[in-house]
């Protein structure tokens, strides 16, 4: 039994072993030429950019990761063994950062099948009506709709961002540098309260100025604070800068409390100090900046603020659709105050740039203020573009480019095609009278305002037919004017000297002056013009 048994399997192992060791041996010579290909491989030389582009195909379709990104900001530079830049150094162009803007899906442009729809009028409370319109569009942390921090129109926003702007629409070093320069001048003026001081702002670089030298610097009115602040602080956001910035944060920071605290519990209005009234101009200005602000950081404990300015501002437009200077007071109540019918496009201006920041945010406006807005629009504006400062004394029937600038601005903003007539109107017209300092008197055609509102409009109809010749033309006189005049050394380095008529006369002296022209400055990436007309596309209907 054992002899029938025991040969068999004694062969058959006899048999394995060779097999199994001849198997062993081709396995260890495979391996060991793959280990020697992986090592040529690491020794070969790759092309610039090789390993990055093989990432961005993980990243996605076209984007390419930023091979110039660096640290993110502070002293994560120094700790991974970077140089920090200067200004001037970020901004050469073979070190430009290629930034991709973010993705903003474009909103649908709704389609027009030709029927006029007729809409029943709602009876309901002004009050009930702009809660329903605002609460419906707008979502708390974290739901559909929330804003998404630096997206939308302010992709270009922020250190890293700026290069692509300054590129595409014709800034540079030179633009940049004159942006610092005169942030920091805004900077060293600012309060410890958080806010900016209309008339006496120049005591943090003049040791007790005497009254003549206050009004040479051009101070305005104490009621002017709350604007002010509004506006400098739009100058810090423009550059991207927010609470979290090592370099700003604080001052922002403070900025932001100085507004909440100026917004009345009552109505969501903004007041001065102590209580004391302010105009629309500051309640437009302050909605903006926490607006802007809130687009800029995410910041969902904005909303709630920037909801109750937005119902504020709207139950403040006249019967005739603009604004005016008044704001109707919680201490009104129960006096015999007369609502004034005056339309005043300045003001109207600002309340319109307001309103689209809270588009941007989410908060749709009520269908009867667009109506009554853009037919405010249409009679504002004559045939030929110009445009009518006021319906109703004072200044009433005034006209100049500083209106028509703002009006075609706000036309375009609310869904005006860009090749409409009055667009191409305007845009010849201001393209004929690009900046100039040997102007800068001249309160109808030569205001920072002017300069502000002509940058915006034409950057914006870039893109149109005899577009880019005329943005090239007015950029050319903007950086002459700014870069030339701005003050370059002593305590008001930064600063522009107020000699425009109404930073002079108007109030905010070399404060206006110098917060207005860094927005100018700051054209170049402050807004997105495409993100900007795909949203204000959606209007057009208004329009035909």
């Amino acid at each position: 039994m054992a002899d029938g048994k025991l040969a068999p399997r004694k062969r058959r192992r006899d048999w394995l072993s060779p097999l199994l060791l001849t198997i062993s041996l081709h396995l260890m010579v495979f391996t060991l030429a793959i280990n020697q290909r992986l090592l040529n491989l690491m020794g070969e030389a790759r092309g610039p950019g090789e390993y990055v582009l093989s990432l961005g195909k993980d990243v996605g379709p076209e984007t390419e990761p930023d091979k110039d990104a660096g640290a993110a900001k502070g002293d994560l530079a120094a700790e991974i063994g970077q140089r920090p830049q200067s200004v001037a150094d970020a901004m050469k162009p073979a070190r430009e950062p290629k930034v991709q803007p973010r993705e903003v899906q474009a909103p649908p442009v709704p389609k027009n099948d030709g029927k006029t729809e007729q809409k029943q009028a709602d009876s309901r409370p002004l009050k009930e009506r702009l809660d329903g319109s605002l609460e419906n569009s707008g979502g708390a942390a974290g739901a559909e709709g929330a804003v998404v921090p630096g997206g939308g129109a302010h992709g270009q926003r922020g250190r890293g961002r700026h290069g692509k702007g300054l590129s595409k629409n014709g800034g540079d070093v030179g633009t940049e540098g004159a942006v610092e320069s005169g942030l920091a001048f805004l900077a060293k003026v600012q309060d410890s309260d958080g806010g900016w001081d209309s008339d006496g702002f120049m005591v943090h670089y003049l040791n007790a100025p005497t009254e003549a030298e206050r009004f040479a610097e051009g101070p305005g009115g104490t009621y002017k604070d709350v604007g002010m602040t509004g506006l400098c602080l739009l100058a810090f956001t423009g550059a991207g800068y927010t609470e979290t910035d090592a370099r700003y944060g604080e001052l922002v920071l403070r900025a932001r409390k100085y507004l909440l605290n100026r917004q009345r519990p009552q109505d969501g209005g903004f007041s001065g100090k102590s209580a004391q009234a302010a105009t629309m101009y500051d309640h437009a200005l302050a909605t903006l900046a926490l607006a802007d602000l809130y687009l800029t950081n995410g910041d969902e404990s904005l909303r709630a603020p920037l909801k109750r300015a937005l119902l504020y501002m709207l139950s403040q437009q006249r019967e005739g659709g603009g604004w005016t200077y008044d704001q109707y007071l919680p201490s009104h109540a129960g006096t015999k105050f007369r609502v004034e019918q005056r339309n005043d496009l300045s003001i109207s201006g600002w309340c319109v740039l307001a309103l689209v920041a809270g588009r941007e945010a989410g908060f749709e406006v009520p269908e009867d203020n667009l109506r009554r807005l853009t037919g405010f629009l249409k009679k504002a504006t004559s045939s030929d573009g110009s445009a009518k400062y006021a319906d109703v004394a004072p200044r009433a029937g005034e006209r100049g480019l500083g209106m028509l600038a703002v009006s075609n601005v706000c036309r375009r903003l609310l869904g005006e095609p860009g090749d409409s007539a009055t667009q191409r109107a305007q845009h010849k017209a201001l393209a004929a009278n690009a900046p100039d300092w040997g102007k800068v008197d001249n309160k109808q055609d030569g205001s920072f305002y002017f300069w502000y509102y002509g940058s915006l409009a034409l950057l914006m109809g870039k893109d149109e037919t005899g577009g880019a010749d005329r943005w090239r033309e007015w950029n050319v006189g903007l950086k002459e004017a700014l870069l030339k005049n701005q003050c370059q050394s002593g305590p008001r380095k930064g600063s522009y000297d107020p000699l425009e008529y109404w930073a002079d006369k108007g109030g905010g002296g070399r404060l206006y002056a110098t917060a207005i022209n860094v927005l100018s400055l700051e054209i170049y990436y402050r807004l997105d013009p495409a993100y900007l007309k795909s949203r204000a596309d959606e209007l057009a209907g208004h329009w035909k």
